[in-house]
């Protein structure tokens, strides 16, 4: 599978690694999935439980309250999205919870060079 690059919405330049607005506007999630991929983003790769990610499923504007199933679903179509840039939401364990993990190239680039984001979303 070929993992498209992100695009700074800015200057339109590829961004290395890229900040949660960012990859929110690029794959133009759903309020909905953005609450949940800013929920698991906090975690910085490590595991968030599942309650944080209902929590934030229920600050939107549509104030239904969302059942575990709902957050299943929400994140399989999340994870289908996420999966062309490269970034993936994976299983912590048994109703432990989900963690980020950004692509190969992401983590090689955060590895080398901190400052990696690009300079017109500073």
């Amino acid at each position: 599978m070929k993992i498209e690059p992100i695009l700074c919405p800015c200057c339109k330049r590829s961004v290395r690694l890229p900040s949660l607005d960012i990859v929110v506007d690029h794959c133009k999630l759903p309020p909905l999935q953005a609450r949940i991929l800013g929920a698991i983003w906090k975690g910085k790769g490590h595991a968030v439980q599942n309650e944080m990610i209902l929590a934030a499923m229920d600050r939107g504007v549509d104030v239904k309250s969302h059942t575990y199933s709902d957050m299943k679903v929400e994140l399989c179509r999340l994870r289908s999205r996420l999966r062309e840039v490269g970034i993936a939401i994976e299983n912590v364990g048994y109703a432990q919870g989900y963690r980020l993990v950004l692509g190969e190239i992401m983590v090689k680039v955060l590895s080398i060079s901190p400052a990696s984001r690009c300079d017109a979303t500073a």
